[in-house]
């Protein structure tokens, strides 16, 4: 399974993997491949994982970058107070947006990371890879 493969989905719980699609939706099923079903475009909204960024003072940081970080760091309980889960924010991510990431996003953030981290899923991006790879490739010639 891609990274690219997954997304979040309004109204449905956790992360989802996508099967197939057809014009007016998405087939998905669980991470672990039960529970496949079709999710109408006109009843929930679809969010690529590869779209997903947090917001910084400047710019944004895509979440997988993050996800990266948040695999060197002390893992934190989704349950624990705000100060304690801003204060993790800020060891993974230092410069993020306080006013525009609220605590709701920082918790989905940590569940999302427990979800991937039990499949394996936060890994370097395999484009990147290829590309750097063609790139060293181009050099030696």
């Amino acid at each position: 399974m891609k990274y690219s493969e997954i997304v979040s989905i309004t109204g449905v719980a956790g992360l989802k993997r996508i099967i197939g699609q057809r014009s007016n939706g998405l087939i998905v099923s669980d991470l672990d491949g039960n529970n496949k079903r079709f999710l109408s475009s006109r009843r929930y909204l679809f969010s690529p994982l590869e779209s997903i960024a947090i917001y910084t003072i400047n710019d944004s940081v895509p979440l997988l970058d993050i996800l990266l970080k948040m695999k060197e760091e002390e893992p934190v309980d989704v349950k624990s107070d705000e100060k304690t889960l801003r204060g993790y924010m800020s060891s993974v991510l230092p410069d993020y947006d306080e006013d525009k990431v609220h605590l709701t996003d920082i918790k989905k953030l940590i569940k999302w990371f427990y979800i991937l981290q039990e499949h394996d899923l936060i890994q370097v991006a395999e484009e990147s890879n290829h590309e750097s790879s063609s790139e060293e490739n181009i050099a030696e010639e």
